[in-house]
C-alpha cells in the first residue's frame, strides 16, 4: 500500500464544506481515507510521499463532458455549423493504420491531462475497415495513460445528409452528384448490427477496466437517430448497466426538426420513448426550451454545455443559468473544439460561466462559484457512470485530483486575498498553473512532467503519422471523396435555409439593434 499526503492551502473538497484553508488529504493507494486541518492530518504519518504545499490550491480535477479524442490531436476541425460540416467532416478517408489510432488518441489524453482534466466522456465514432471500428487502440490509448474515460460508441441509422429522407435530398442535386455522394461514406452511418456487436464486445472486454474506463452508447444525434435507435440503445444500457450520451439540441435546426418530424419539442420526444434518466448526458443543449428544460430537471439527465465549441460553430450559447435555476443537471465539456485549442479547462469553464453574465438583470451578476463547481464535478462523474467513485474529494472517493500553483493567480500579492478562493480561481487559473495532477491515486502529471508513457515519442510518432499518411487519401477515389462537401454544400443550405428564417423568442437578449422607446 501507497500512502500519499497532499498538502493545500486551501483543500477544495467540494464535499461538506466546499473548501478547508491549509488542508491535507491522505491518498491510500487510489482512496482518500482522510482529510482535514494540516496541522491534525499530517501527525498520521509515515508517508511514502508528500505532495502539494501552502503554495498550492488542490480541487478535483475535472471531467470533459463532451469530448471527441479523435479530433483533439489535430487541431483546426472545421469551423462550421454542424449542418454544414457534416457533409464534409468524414469525406476524406485517409491512410490510418491502428498505431496512427492509438497515438493520435494518446496524445489527446496528454493534451487534456495537462489541462486539468482527469477523465472525458468521449464520443467515438469509429473507423470502418478497423477491427471493432478501431476502438480497441483507443481503450487501450486510455489505459496506459492513467486517463479516465467513458467512451461512447456512436450510432446513426436515418437523415445521413440533412434532417430529411436521404432520397429527397439526393433528389435535390445534378443526378450525376447524387450518384457520386450515395456511393461515398459522407454520413458516417455505419450498419446498425456491426456497431452492436463491436459494442457487446468492447463492453464486455474493458467496462470497469482498471476502475478507470467505461464504454457506454452514444446514438450520435436526434436528426440521425430513428425512434427505434434509441429505443434499442436504451435497451443496451440497461442491459450492460452502462449508460447513454447524445448530442441534443446543438443547432436551431435540430430544434426545428424534431417540431416538424415528431411534432414535439426534441427532450419530450426522448422522454415519450423512455430514453431519459440519470444514465444518459444530453450534449451542447443550445436551443433547448422552456419545457425541454423541464424535461432534464424532472428526469436527472445531465445536460452538458461547450461553450469554445458552441461559439466557434455559430450555435449559440447554452441556458446554463436557467438549467440551474430550475433545477437540472449541468456539466461543461470542449468536445475537442475548445477556445484556444489547448484543452485548458480552466480557460473553457469560465467562457460558459461569463456567458451567463446577462446584461438585462442589474440583481444578478456571476453564478455562484463552489455551486457550479459542486454541479460539474457531481454530474462529471454521473454521466462517467463512475458516481460511486468520483465527485467530490471526499473520504472513500478515488483521489482525482490537481495540485494548482497558486503564485500566478494571487499576484500581485494582497490584491485577492479578499475575494472568495473560488472565485479567484475560476477567474485567474489556467492550464499553466497546474503543477501535478492525480488520477486513481497515481501522479499521472509529476510536477510539470507525465508520468505514465512517454510522451515526447508520442509526439514524435503522431507527426510522422501526420507527415507520411494521416493528412493523404488512400487513393485518388478518398481524394475526390474529400471534395464532395463543398459541392453539395449549397443544396444543404436551399434546404435548411426556410428553418432558418423561422422567428423565436430568444432566451438570453444580449444587445440591442434599434434604440427602445423611453418616451
Amino acid at each position: 500500500m501507497t500512502r500519499t499526503l497532499v498538502l493545500g492551502d486551501p483543500v477544495v473538497t467540494l464535499a461538506g464544506e466546499d473548501l478547508i484553508p491549509d488542508g491535507a488529504l491522505i491518498v491510500e493507494d487510489r482512496t482518500i481515507v482522510a482529510s482535514g486541518p494540516r496541522e491534525v492530518i499530517e501527525k498520521q504519518g509515515p508517508f511514502d510521499r508528500v505532495v502539494g504545499g501552502p503554495g498550492h490550491l488542490v480541487l478535483p480535477g475535472f471531467v470533459n463532458g463532451h469530448f471527441h479524442s479523435g479530433g483533439a490531436a489535430f487541431p483546426g476541425m472545421p469551423q462550421y455549423i454542424f449542418e454544414r460540416a457534416n457533409v464534409s467532416v468524414h469525406g476524406n478517408r485517409s491512410a490510418y493504420e491502428e498505431e496512427d489510432l492509438y497515438n493520435a488518441h494518446a496524445l489527446s489524453f496528454i493534451n487534456c491531462i495537462r489541462g486539468g482534466q482527469t477523465g472525458a466522456v468521449d464520443f467515438s465514432y469509429g473507423r470502418p475497415g478497423m477491427d471493432l471500428f478501431g476502438n480497441t487502440a483507443i481503450l487501450q490509448a486510455y489505459k496506459d495513460t492513467g486517463f479516465r474515460g467513458a467512451l461512447g460508441i456512436v450510432t446513426r441509422d436515418q437523415n445521413k445528409y440533412v434532417h430529411g429522407p436521404d432520397d429527397e435530398f439526393l433528389a435535390m442535386l445534378p443526378p450525376e452528384l447524387a450518384a457520386e455522394v450515395r456511393e461515398s461514406p459522407m454520413g458516417y452511418a455505419w450498419p446498425t448490427d456491426e456497431v452492436v456487436a463491436a459494442y457487446r464486445k468492447l463492453v464486455t472486454e474493458w467496462d470497469h477496466c482498471d476502475g478507470r474506463i467505461r464504454v457506454l452508447l452514444a446514438p450520435d444525434w436526434t436528426p440521425a437517430c430513428s425512434d427505434e435507435l434509441y429505443l434499442l440503445m436504451r435497451q443496451l444500457a440497461d442491459e450492460y448497466d452502462t449508460g447513454i450520451m447524445t448530442h441534443v439540441l446543438e443547432t436551431r435546426s435540430e430544434m426545428v426538426f424534431n417540431l416538424k418530424a415528431y411534432g414535439k419539442t426534441a427532450m419530450r420526444r426522448l422522454l415519450d420513448l423512455g430514453i431519459l434518466g440519470p444514465d444518459v448526458s444530453v450534449d451542447h443543449f443550445v436551443w433547448a426550451t422552456d419545457e425541454d428544460i423541464s424535461i432534464l430537471a424532472d428526469t436527472g439527465a445531465v445536460a452538458v454545455n461547450n461553450p469554445g465549441s458552441n461559439l466557434r460553430l455559430s450555435t449559440g450559447i447554452c441556458r446554463t443559468r436557467d438549467i440551474l435555476d430550475r433545477g437540472g443537471r449541468i456539466m461543461f465539456g470542449t468536445d475537442s473544439i475548445s477556445f484556444s485549442e489547448r484543452e485548458d479547462f480552466f480557460q473553457e469553464l469560465r467562457l460558459a460561466l461569463y456567458l451567463q453574465r446577462i446584461p438585462t438583470y442589474l440583481d444578478i451578476g456571476r453564478l455562484d462559484s463552489a455551486a457550479v463547481l459542486r454541479a460539474a464535478c457531481e454530474n462529471g462523474a454521473l454521466a462517467m457512470r463512475m458516481e460511486d467513485q468520483l465527485g467530490s474529494l471526499a473520504v472513500g472517493k478515488e483521489a482525482d485530483l490537481l495540485l494548482v500553483k497558486r503564485d500566478r493567480i494571487y499576484w500581485p500579492p494582497g490584491k485577492y486575498d479578499a475575494m472568495p478562493v473560488l472565485d479567484v480561481l475560476l477567474d485567474r487559473a489556467d492550464a499553466t498553473d497546474i503543477d501535478s495532477v492525480m488520477i486513481a491515486g497515481k501522479l499521472v502529471l509529476d510536477e510539470g512532467v507525465i508520468t505514465t508513457i512517454d510522451e515526447a515519442r508520442v509526439r514524435a510518432k503522431v507527426e510522422d503519422a501526420i507527415d507520411k499518411r494521416t493528412t493523404q487519401p488512400e487513393s485518388p477515389v478518398h481524394e475526390r471523396w474529400g471534395k464532395l462537401g463543398r459541392e453539395v454544400e449549397p443544396y444543404v443550405f436551399d434546404f435548411f435555409k426556410p428553418w432558418a428564417e423561422l422567428p423565436v423568442e430568444p432566451a438570453y437578449i444580449l444587445n440591442a439593434r434599434v434604440p427602445p422607446s423611453v418616451a
